[in-house]
């Protein structure tokens, strides 16, 4: 979890043990682990993470290891057995959580800060958990297309379903009015066919890539509204990768190889004509778009 480029879930999230704050600690304990917590704190430096650990009574080098340790579905029975806490408990910690307003000089003055900044004229944000995702958000959905290039379509971060990543950048890219060259939606031909095999509208899908800046929680939307089974999902994300042209594009496919990069004649399908496009165009060496050179 690279807590530079995302947020972690948001502490109203409950996809772990079904305890508030969980998920989030969860994130920033792999990013802790990882060294990429970015300007986030995890643990007893954390207030939401001091009082999720207190109520479960654990440590947090103890968490932290367990994070790393077991996946989602595992670390959540994990937490149950460790803290033996009741489903009552539990619903009374969440219910406490979720309605704490500010009651600190800091917390009143960073709520401000916040909706003057993110939301402007909003009234319906009040909480210390909702100050806290709108920040998350603020910090993280604009995208600039013009700084440096979306996601390869073979990521997988959102979902596993390959190009639904890079579609993601372009999406909040393009609500940012920072795309650039870039097409998003109905202007580009990959996207349609993510769109049309996800059954999910371009304006619906930016929607939802615009307010989910984490990776987890947007993947999770995708597959709920999609309902596409891991079969589907493995034979979608071989065609993909693999798509190469056919008669109708072939002259277009080599003309726009011709611009790219003439020399590279080992390129024989549109993901990787995107890759080498956006690795020349932004000057970088990018190891998810290519593996290194033969040592």
């Amino acid at each position: 979890m690279d807590l530079t480029r995302q947020p972690p879930r948001r502490p109203s999230n409950l996809g772990i043990a079904g305890i508030v704050g969980v998920a989030r600690m969860t994130d920033k304990a792999r990013a802790h682990n990882a060294e990429t917590l970015g300007d986030y704190i995890y643990g007893e430096s954390s207030g939401l993470d001091q009082r999720v650990l207190t109520f479960l009574g654990i440590s947090d080098d103890a968490y932290a290891e367990a994070a790393d340790e077991y996946d989602d579905d595992a670390l959540g029975h994990w937490v149950l057995e460790t803290s033996g806490k009741t489903a009552a408990e539990i619903a009374e910690f969440n219910d406490a959580a979720l309605s704490q307003l500010p009651d600190t000089e800091g917390h009143k003055q960073r709520l401000k800060e916040r909706l003057a900044r993110f939301a402007p004229g909003r009234t319906d944000i009040t909480t210390v958990l909702q100050s806290m995702e709108l920040d998350d958000w603020g910090s993280f959905w604009q995208v600039d297309l013009t700084a440096g290039p979306p996601r390869s379509a073979r990521a997988k971060d959102v979902g596993g379903i390959c190009g639904v990543a890079r579609m993601t950048d372009k999406a909040r890219a393009e609500r940012a009015e920072k795309i650039g060259e870039y097409l998003y939606g109905d202007n580009s031909g990959q996207d349609v066919r993510i769109l049309t095999f996800l059954g999910i509208s371009a304006a619906d899908f930016q929607e939802a890539a615009v307010n989910n800046p984490n990776n987890l929680e947007l993947g999770a939307w995708v597959l709920e509204n999609c309902g596409k089974s891991q079969d589907e999902i493995d034979e979608f994300n071989e065609t993909l990768v693999n798509y190469g042209p056919n008669e109708a594009t072939r002259e277009r496919f080599e003309a726009r190889c011709q611009e790219v990069d003439p020399t590279r004649t080992d390129i024989t399908t549109w993901v990787m004509l995107q890759d080498v496009d956006d690795q020349l165009s932004f000057g970088i060496v990018d190891l998810n778009r290519r593996a290194p050179r033969s040592p």
